[in-house]
């Protein structure tokens, strides 16, 4: 093999990158033959989450077995599997949802009341899968009670799992509170009292833990080995933002089918992209 600076290095450096190509080249190649060859055959819940997610324990362990340079593999695989990824998704669309929902409240029209409707509704379905996806994680179902007995400000996982417990608290109540001024819970007593009680001042603190659910989990990717998600110091906001704008689109789907107004949209429109401009350059 050639080298033209003549001091030994040109040998050493052709042969790291034909083994990064080689690398690059399986991954691109051989990642869609692995998923379809390691898709679970009979539980259809596991499936759906191979196909959305493209998580599989042989397809980790694949690449890991892979050469790699000095022994080390290439491809850092996370700790989590498919739920984990899920409750990425879910949790992020609860908070933003949520988040939305308190702005227009706060600072919208009359017209932007089907947003606080929708935000808080959206929100509330969207927290419900997150406990029992965290709980399926643990592998031990029980072992979820020992997060409950106590407090840890420097725990991440003790942090994560109040800041789950106390949103979902507040997301529910807030959209209880809004079903009963919508009536949908009735006329009785009860729906009148729940409808009586304020509703933005609730929403405060829950929008406060609604940007710490959503922005935590990026900062929790800070604390990894892998060098993109390390060494970013605003992957937090990052995802913050990536819950606003996800959640701006889920709210205009619901509400363009419900026929709202052209200036709702827009409104929301303008909201998602703002996120996605931040996201990007995040």
């Amino acid at each position: 093999m050639d080298d033209p600076g003549g001091d030994g290095t040109g040998p050493v450096r052709d042969y790291f990158l034909s083994g990064i190509k080689e690398v690059f080249s399986m991954q691109e190649t051989r990642l869609p033959e692995i998923i379809q060859e390691n898709l679970p055959p009979s539980n259809p819940v596991e499936r759906m989450a191979t196909l959305t997610t493209g998580y599989t324990p042989d397809l980790e362990r694949e690449l890991q077995e892979e050469p790699s340079y000095y022994d080390y593999p290439v491809l850092k695989a996370p700790v989590w599997r498919w739920e984990i990824i899920w409750y990425f998704f879910f949790g992020g669309l609860a908070a933003g949802c949520y988040v939305i929902a308190t702005i227009a409240s706060l600072f919208g029209s009359k017209e932007d009341r089907a947003v606080v409707r929708t935000g808080y509704y959206l929100s509330l379905l969207a927290v419900l899968p997150c406990p029992p996806l965290l709980i399926k994680d643990l592998g031990r179902p029980e072992r979820f009670l020992h997060m409950l007995r106590m407090f840890k400000f420097k725990s991440p996982m003790s942090m994560g799992t109040w800041a789950l417990l106390s949103f979902s608290l507040f997301s529910g109540l807030t959209a209880v509170i809004q079903a009963a001024r919508d009536g949908i819970l009735g006329r009785w007593w009860g729906a009148k009292l729940l409808a009586a009680l304020p509703q933005r001042l609730l929403a405060l603190p829950g929008t406060a833990t609604g940007l710490f659910l959503g922005g935590y989990t990026g900062v929790l990717l800070t604390a990894t080995s892998v060098p993109l998600w390390s060494r970013s110091k605003v992957l937090g906001a990052v995802f913050i933002s990536s819950a606003i704008s996800t959640s701006s689109a889920m709210i205009s789907l619901v509400l363009r089918v419900a026929g709202a107004p052209a200036h709702t949209l827009h409104k929301l429109e303008r909201l998602e992209w703002t996120a996605l401009l931040v996201e990007i350059t995040g």
